[in-house]
């Protein structure tokens, strides 16, 4: 009995295969930024936030807007369902950036290690559990059902 996800995954819709895309892209993404700004906030290697001269701190929320723009436009550009695959993992990297922060821009206050914080962590799971959901629907699970069945 093998069981071939790379099939069952080829035979799913365009828009569940974007939807895994994004959610995979997600997750990794936002596991490394924790752990990035773990990093960065415990001093746990010679690294610091990053500065500009005037003494500007950029939050990767600014990043995540940023590329929210970009692959909005450029999936409202393309018709190659190609470049949809693609996008969607561009797409998952800049919802991390952005919803890792979302205690943030709901509070308008950095409170990242605070306990307000936790609400981006909140918002990130409710992403998570509405991308999965829809990814990893009832086809797919049946599929993969039926060969475990066999």
């Amino acid at each position: 009995m093998r069981v071939s996800i790379r099939r069952h995954y080829r035979q799913l819709s365009l828009s569940r295969r974007v939807a895994m895309r994004a959610l995979v892209a997600f997750l990794v993404t936002f596991a490394l930024l924790r752990a990035l700004t773990a990093i960065i906030h415990f001093q746990l290697l010679p690294s610091h936030n990053i500065v500009t001269a005037s003494g500007l701190h950029i939050h990767h929320l600014f990043w995540g807007i940023l590329l929210l723009m970009g692959v909005g436009f450029a999936a409202l550009a393309t018709r190659n369902p190609a470049w949809h695959l693609r996008i969607a993992i561009v797409f998952g990297c800049a919802m991390a950036l952005t919803l890792d922060e979302f205690a943030l821009w709901l509070r308008l206050a950095d409170v990242y290690w605070s306990a307000q914080g936790w609400e981006s962590v909140k918002a990130a799971a409710v992403a998570v559990a509405i991308l999965a959901l829809f990814a990893l629907g009832a086809p797919f699970w049946r599929s993969i059902w039926r060969d475990i069945s066999i």
